[in-house]
Order: structure tokens, then C-alpha cells, then sequence
């Protein structure tokens, strides 16, 4: 009983130095040095990690069920050493959100314009034939549209009484001379001159040899028609190039120039064509606003088809920039702006003057130098939080 009496008042005596004074580090001598304890922070409130606006002054959870973060109040007077304007914002936060930052840098990119397209026959691969002389149609090799023809085969006979003198004088003109420049003036082709020249009297059926490759589009004849001087006989159409009349805005043909990239998306199939601006009309078109840029596709298998409709993208102005992505840039009352790190937990929003974009960039044109580090991810709740702690008043910012 003596000896649990006297370990009670050890104890108490314990607790009792404990409670009326603090232990004192010695020095090597053995005498009692002084410290001073560092400053403790002041938490201000308690903030929801994923909406500051919801605060409480005690340790919580926010109605997501996530552990509430505190907000200290050397951060909301931004502290000593703090940038201009900028607003520290606590790691834990950041990393909640997923903030995530990229240089702003120069890259090689031009205004994206999205247009609507047709896709058209080549007029400098369609060929007319047709005669220079009365006749009639003796025997038609190519009798239907859409019959493909190459080069050199016969298409028809024809007979043709200025024809036949034409010959004649060939025959004679031999000796006379020109006379051969004759024929072709009546519209017989090479391989025709050949034959006659090759069977040495007159061919009674004239042969017509097809002038190029391609498809026959238009037939105005049947056998055994008769056709006048200047008539015409079929037109055939070259298809392994075709042509893609794009109508453009107005406003944004001032960004477009010959031999700019382009890509032609066909809806229905997703097909995807990378070409170049062949033409610019100088006429735009007053009803609809609209200047007319056309582009060429190669078509060599013919799976491209005249008269379908297509999305066209446009590259115009192409040209180094200084750029930030997209959806970095954020917009108030007061125009454009974007988030800011300064490092050390600091961000600020900095005022912008945002020009084209294109392809998931953004040009700007001022208010950021190359190398600057911006917010792409979270800044929406980073921006919401300047607010609540007085960054946006700093810097003179209305939203």
C-alpha cells in the first residue's frame, strides 16, 4: 500500500512539471537553451475539393462524400512572397482536379475552315465528237452512255460524201501535195489516214477512232442516222481526275490562297483525301454570299463518283503562331483569359488576345510570351477559386 502511494505522487508530480512548464533543450555545458517555435497556420475554413463554394468551419465531407481541404489564410492574403495577382492553391487540390499545365510555344498552323463541296467532271478531260461534214452513221461501235472506251478503239463508220472526195483528192494529192492536211481538216484522225493510206483506194466507211480514254457521258446518234456539219456524236469524259466546287464564305476567303492543303471527307463511306487548292473564282456569288475554291482528286480506280456531296476542310494563312490548346482558354465578360502557374502552388489569371483556331489550337496573338506554363486541365474550378480568394480583383479582372 506504501509503495502504489508513492508511485501515485511520482506520477503526479510527473504531471504536474508537465503541465506548469516545457522541457528545455541543454546545451553542451548543460545550460537550458532557448527555442522559438515556428508560427502555426491559420485555417480560414474548410472547402469542398470539387466546388469551393461549399465551405464549413470545422473538417467535413463535401455532399460527393470527399474529405473536406483546408484553406489557410496566409493563402487567401496570397502571403509575402506571392506573385503579383496569383493566389496559392493547395496540392492536394490541384491534384483532386487533375490540373494539368503546357508551355505556350509556336507551331506551324493556319485558320480551319469547314465547307461543303460537290464533286465534279474535269472539263479539261471531256472530249466532243463530232463531224465536219453531211453524213450519216454507218455502223456505231459505242451505242450506249456509260460505255468505256481507250484510246484508238472505233467508236463509228461514217459516210460522207465530202469524205469521199477528200480522199480522191488524197489519192492525187500525192503528187500535188496537201492533201493530206485535208483530211484532217474533214475530221479524219491519224489511224483513218493510216488505213487509206495503207489500202491505197477509197474507204466508202470512213472510220472514227475514240481521241482519248474515258467514259461515254452523252451519245446523240443512233446507226444509220444522218448528221449534219458540226454535228456532235457522243462526248467522252476522262473520270481518273475530277474536280471538287467547294462554296466558302465570303469572309473567310481572305485566308485561303492557291496550292493551301485541303481534305475532302466523303460521309457515307468516312473516305478521307488530302489535295491542294487548285482555283480561286474571282466572282463571288451574290445570292448566297459565297466564292466558289475548287480542288482536284485523282480518281484512278473510279470509286469517286460525279455529283456526290462532300465535307471539305480548308488550311488557310499557314504560318508559325504563338498558341495554347483549345480549351485552355477561357472567356468572361471581360474577353479572353487563361490560368496562369507561376510554380510553388501559385496560379493566376492572365488576360489574352486570342486570334483563329484551328485543329484543336488556339493563335494568341497577346498577352503570353513563349515558354510561359498555362493550365489545360481544371482550370474551370482553379479560375472559380481565384474568385473566392480575390485573384481575379487583383489583377482588375470583371467576370
Amino acid at each position: 500500500m506504501r509503495i502504489f502511494i508513492s508511485l501515485l505522487f511520482v506520477l503526479a508530480l510527473g504531471i504536474g512539471v508537465g503541465v506548469g512548464f516545457k522541457m528545455q533543450p541543454f546545451s553542451s555545458e548543460g545550460e537550458m537553451q532557448s527555442t522559438s517555435e515556428p508560427t502555426e497556420r491559420k485555417i480560414a475554413y474548410w472547402a469542398a475539393p470539387m466546388d469551393p463554394n461549399y465551405r464549413r468551419d470545422e473538417p467535413d465531407q463535401s455532399p460527393m462524400g470527399m474529405d473536406l481541404v483546408p484553406v489557410y489564410e496566409d493563402e487567401l492574403s496570397g502571403g509575402a512572397s506571392a506573385p503579383e495577382g496569383a493566389i496559392k492553391i493547395d496540392p492536394v487540390y490541384t491534384q483532386t482536379l487533375g490540373v494539368k499545365t503546357e508551355e505556350v510555344r509556336a507551331r506551324e498552323f493556319g485558320k480551319n475552315i469547314r465547307a461543303f463541296g460537290r464533286i465534279a467532271p474535269s472539263t479539261r478531260l471531256e472530249y466532243m465528237v463530232d463531224v465536219r461534214t453531211d453524213g450519216w452513221i454507218v455502223d456505231l461501235a459505242t451505242d450506249a452512255v456509260g460505255d468505256i472506251v481507250k484510246k484508238g478503239d472505233l467508236i463509228f463508220t461514217y459516210y460522207s460524201p465530202d469524205l469521199m472526195n477528200a480522199q480522191s483528192d488524197f489519192m492525187i494529192g500525192r503528187r500535188v501535195g496537201n492533201a493530206t492536211q485535208r483530211l484532217r481538216l474533214y475530221g479524219m484522225d491519224e489511224k483513218a489516214i493510216a488505213a487509206l493510206k495503207k489500202k491505197g483506194k477509197f474507204l466508202e466507211k470512213t472510220p472514227f477512232h475514240a481521241p482519248v480514254d474515258g467514259t461515254v457521258t452523252m451519245l446523240g446518234v443512233r446507226k444509220g442516222a444522218h448528221v449534219s456539219e458540226g454535228g456532235n456524236v457522243m462526248m467522252i469524259q476522262d473520270f481518273s481526275r475530277l474536280w471538287v466546287n467547294v462554296d466558302v464564305p465570303i469572309r473567310d476567303i481572305q485566308f485561303l490562297t492557291i496550292g493551301a492543303p485541303a481534305k475532302v471527307t466523303v460521309p457515307e463511306t468516312g473516305d478521307e483525301y488530302e489535295t491542294l487548292i487548285d482555283f480561286i473564282h474571282p466572282v463571288n456569288d451574290p445570292q448566297n454570299r459565297t466564292v466558289m475554291v475548287r480542288l482536284i482528286l485523282d480518281n484512278p480506280d473510279g470509286i469517286l463518283k460525279s455529283d456526290t456531296y462532300v465535307d471539305v476542310e480548308l488550311q488557310g494563312d499557314t504560318q508559325p503562331r504563338l498558341t495554347v490548346s483549345q480549351e485552355a482558354v477561357l472567356y468572361g465578360s471581360g474577353g479572353a483569359y487563361v490560368m496562369e502557374d507561376v510554380d510553388n502552388g501559385y496560379f493566376r489569371p492572365v488576360m489574352v488576345n486570342a486570334g483563329i483556331t484551328s485543329g484543336g489550337l488556339t493563335e494568341i496573338k497577346s498577352g503570353l510570351k513563349p515558354g510561359q506554363k498555362i493550365v489545360t486541365s481544371g482550370q474551370f474550378m482553379l479560375d472559380a477559386e481565384t474568385n473566392l480568394k480575390g485573384g481575379m480583383e487583383a489583377m482588375g479582372h470583371d467576370h
